[in-house]
């Protein structure tokens, strides 16, 4: 089947969180075709609950989303467990959420979609269900089989990508090493050249320690393993900066000049991302055979009750993986 460039599955997340919510809301606001892969009962409850008005239509196959997409929320159904509530996690949807996200990659590698808007989770909660599960990326790459892949968060001002991703901070230099830093920095800039357009990235690195290193007097990894491979990446023709010293790299007029940073650890990345638009930003993963976007934000326990959910990241999210 050939594949169709403006259809996007989108995954139910947790039912019990504000997924159901906002994926509602954006049916409405958006110009992109897609359908999500849950329970219409449910998702008619949530409407019910706080009183909008949506129709939906169940389809068998993603195509059929075109048909109905302007009067329809189109849905390929997966039943969850009748007791779930918003705001109060239930473990027996774990199976079914998991079977949201296998259908939403089976259809991404078939080429039926052009992309999946994996919807936020607990990685506590299915962490139980499934032992060694430390989240959406980590699950989709061992799915599609690839061992090399990455994260990146995005908006219109900013792109970044954590070098080490779930790792706590105590733990974060013992995964500072060469080889890996050297195949992350190849995939960046192979990934901005086919899925951004760009045909010839600028990417700043940024250092592990309070102002790169100071020469050593700091930490040592700057010195010892980034500033190598930066050389070493210089040779092969890309155009790379660093290591910036992490208080200072997201200047204004580096914002403006560099097309991403490759950040050491993940709220180095993702406080800068974040802090410039929060709403707007959302993450995509690199390596993998398939497009994959997400809203950058939880599941939203505390809030589901309230039906004050913000859909604009998810949106965003729809919106890049039809373009990307």
């Amino acid at each position: 089947m050939k594949s169709n460039k403006k259809l996007v599955a989108v995954t139910m997340g947790d039912p019990s969180g504000v997924s159901t919510e906002i994926i509602i809301k954006s049916w409405k606001k958006t110009a992109n075709t897609f359908f999500v892969i849950h329970d219409p009962d449910y998702i008619k409850k949530v409407a019910n609950k706080f009183k909008t008005k949506v129709k939906i239509k169940t389809i068998s196959r993603p195509e059929e989303a075109h048909e109905v997409f302007k009067k329809f929320l189109p849905v390929l159904p997966i039943k969850i467990d009748k007791d779930t509530k918003l705001g109060k996690p239930n473990h027996k949807n774990s199976e079914n959420i998991f079977n949201s996200i296998d259908l939403a990659v089976k259809l991404a590698k078939k080429k039926e979609v052009s992309g999946i808007v994996t919807s936020p989770i607990s990685k506590e909660v299915l962490s139980k269900f499934k032992k060694n599960f430390s989240g959406h990326t980590e699950y989709l790459a061992k799915s599609d089989k690839k061992k090399q892949f990455g994260m990146m968060l995005l908006n219109k001002k900013l792109r970044v990508v954590p070098f080490t991703t779930h790792v706590p901070l105590k733990n974060v230099h013992k995964y500072i090493k060469q080889k890996p830093l050297f195949d992350a920095v190849k995939l960046l800039n192979h990934s901005l050249k086919k899925n951004f357009n760009i045909k010839k990235p600028k990417i700043a690195v940024t250092g592990l320690n309070p102002h790169s290193g100071d020469g050593g007097l700091l930490g040592n990894e700057e010195q010892n393993i980034i500033l190598p491979v930066i050389k070493k990446i210089k040779k092969s023709g890309i155009s790379i900066s660093g290591p910036l010293s992490p208080d200072s790299a997201f200047q204004q007029k580096n914002l403006k000049f560099f097309d991403a940073f490759l950040c050491m650890y993940h709220d180095q990345a993702l406080i800068p991302v974040k802090t410039i638009d929060f709403e707007k930003t959302i993450n995509y993963t690199l390596g993998l055979s398939f497009v994959r976007t997400s809203p950058d934000h939880g599941t939203g326990y505390d809030i589901a009750n309230k039906f004050i959910a913000n859909e604009t990241s998810l949106i965003t999210a729809i919106n890049y993986a039809a373009k990307i």
